[in-house]
C-alpha cells in the first residue's frame, strides 16, 4: 500500500480513552511513526516533546505510533516524560493503511502527518535517517510562520 499524502484522509484510530477523528474535531493532530520504544535513537520522541507546548497552543495534538505494546509505549512514554499520547500498534494495522509499515520487520517507517480538522493530511514526511526533519517540517506547517511566544 502505497503512503499517504497530502490531501487524503486520515484514517481513523483509538488514541487512549478517544480516537483521532474525535481529537480532529476541534484540532489538528501530528502523527508521528516510529519503529520501536527505547531504541537509541530518541530525538525524534524528545524533538516533541520539546515543541509539544507550542504545538498544543498553536492547536495541534501531537501523537506517536511505534509497533510496540501499550506497555512498552507506556513504560517509554514514563521513561522520557512525554506529555502527548504514544500508541501501540503492535499488528501494523495503523501503520499498514498509513501506508508506512516495513512488512518484512512488521515495523512502521519513522513518518510523520500533520492533518487538519477536515480530517485530511495537510503534510506527509517519509524520512528515517533524519528525526528531527519531521519535528521541523510538522512544526513549520501547524505554525505556518512564526511559533507562539
Amino acid at each position: 500500500r502505497r503512503m499517504l499524502k497530502a490531501g487524503d484522509e486520515a484514517p481513523d484510530f483509538p488514541v487512549e480513552e478517544t480516537t483521532l477523528h474525535s481529537i480532529l474535531a476541534t484540532r489538528k493532530a501530528v502523527v508521528f511513526f516510529f519503529p520501536k520504544a527505547f531504541l537509541r535513537l530518541t530525538r525524534e520522541a524528545g524533538g516533541f516533546r520539546r515543541e509539544d507546548e507550542s504545538l498544543q497552543r498553536s492547536g495541534a495534538e501531537v501523537i506517536g505510533v511505534s509497533s510496540d505494546s501499550a506497555e512498552t509505549n507506556q513504560r517509554f512514554r514514563q521513561k522520557l516524560k512525554l506529555p502527548y499520547p504514544l500508541v501501540g500498534d503492535p499488528g501494523g494495522k495503523i501503520a499498514k493503511v498509513y501506508g508506512v509499515r516495513l512488512a518484512l520487520l512488521g515495523l512502521a517507517k519513522r513518518a510523520s502527518f500533520v492533518i487538519g480538522s477536515d480530517r485530511r493530511i495537510q503534510n506527509a514526511l517519509l524520512d528515517n535517517f533524519d528525526p528531527d526533519a519531521h519535528v521541523e517540517q510538522a512544526c513549520s506547517i501547524v505554525f505556518g510562520e512564526p511559533k507562539p511566544d
